[in-house]
């Protein structure tokens, strides 16, 4: 390895292995071999900046606009009601003029039945007969269903796979579904009028690979387009940089996880944050820092968005706060059951 990494990797190795024992209480770990797994994440990195740099997006042109959009969190950490269900899972139900999307399906880690999801539809008077499109933003198992159905290269709303007959789905990779063929949207891909995926921009991940993220773009008739997102694996410069290449329109919002778990995470297990140590695209023994937070946000309030709702799913306490007073006004706090129209 790099000679400049080499202290680091030995004194977070040393570190790592006084707390594993306590980690893998909470987490079902094989014991992991780090050395390679590092090799292969170097790799990784390699792959997804030469891809990026090969990535060219045409402008779209005939999208056409949705008078009104309804963005309604029904799966993430934060709760407008007390007898919702959260989890460190996202999903949004994203409503247009024509459409009723599913993006993302949640984390459901005791693979119950029914799920946290469809707990929450329920209770918030959505049904699945009503849904007509389905978008994975990504491959990991807080954002479909669980990591059970990813390892069989698929996906679940619940503790089984229900039905979807009729209902379009589109993912980040090749995947399968009982009674239907899911369309793999690697590029930008139309869902409807005003509504289109994004197409995947590529993070490499230590001990999760290659990760294509892909996220919803909205054209609100007047206002301009908003992203809903997954976790923001793709960084927020590459995600700005991509509405750029793809749209005329200006950036009106973004609703969504960007990944920024700065001197933590949402939860805690025997006082370690996950989050701070892992799907940040960098090693763990280097963090993302307040300095990388900021200059994120500077750089997002140059575009002046209008609408900024960041997810606490993977974000700390210390990165909402600093978007909320970055962007005042302009900021909503992103709860479960709690609606967010334009």
């Amino acid at each position: 390895f790099e000679t400049d990494t080499t202290a680091a990797m030995i004194a977070y190795l040393s570190k790592f292995e006084k707390s594993a024992a306590k980690v893998r209480l909470s987490y079902s770990w094989e014991e992991p071999d780090l050395v390679k797994e590092y090799s292969e994440f170097l790799t990784h990195k390699k792959q997804a900046e030469e891809d990026w740099a090969a990535t060219r997006t045409e402008k779209i042109h005939d999208l056409g606009t949705t008078s009104r959009l309804e963005v309604l969190p029904l799966v993430d950490w934060h709760k407008s009601r007390e007898d919702l269900n959260v989890e460190t899972g996202v999903n949004y139900l994203v409503k247009t003029d024509e459409n009723c999307i599913l993006f993302d399906l949640g984390l459901n880690s005791l693979n119950a039945d029914p799920s946290p999801l469809l707990q929450n539809m329920e209770k918030l008077g959505i049904w699945l007969e009503d849904v007509d499109s389905i978008v994975i933003s990504h491959p990991h198992g807080d954002h479909a269903g669980g990591g059970k159905w990813l390892r069989d290269k698929t996906f679940s709303l619940t503790g089984r796979q229900v039905p979807l007959t009729g209902k379009k789905v589109y993912t980040p990779v090749p995947m399968t579904y009982p009674g239907l063929t899911p369309i793999h949207s690697k590029n930008p891909t139309k869902i409807g009028k005003g509504v289109t995926t994004t197409g995947t921009i590529g993070r490499a991940i230590l001990s999760m690979g290659l990760t294509p993220e892909q996220a919803l773009a909205v054209n609100v008739e007047g206002r301009g387009v908003v992203l809903a997102i997954g976790c923001g694996h793709q960084t927020l410069p590459r995600i700005v940089q991509s509405f750029e290449d793809m749209f005329e329109e200006p950036l009106y919002g973004i609703v969504g996880g960007l990944h920024y778990p700065v001197e933590g995470g949402p939860v805690e297990y025997f006082g370690t944050a996950p989050h701070k140590f892992g799907g940040t695209g960098k090693p763990p023994w280097e963090r993302i820092t307040k300095e990388e937070l900021q200059a994120n946000i500077d750089s997002l309030r140059a575009k002046n968005p209008k609408l900024v709702a960041l997810s606490p799913h993977d974000s700390s306490p210390l990165s909402l706060q600093a978007f909320r007073l970055a962007f005042g006004a302009a900021y909503r706090d992103l709860r479960v059951g709690d609606p967010i129209i334009i």
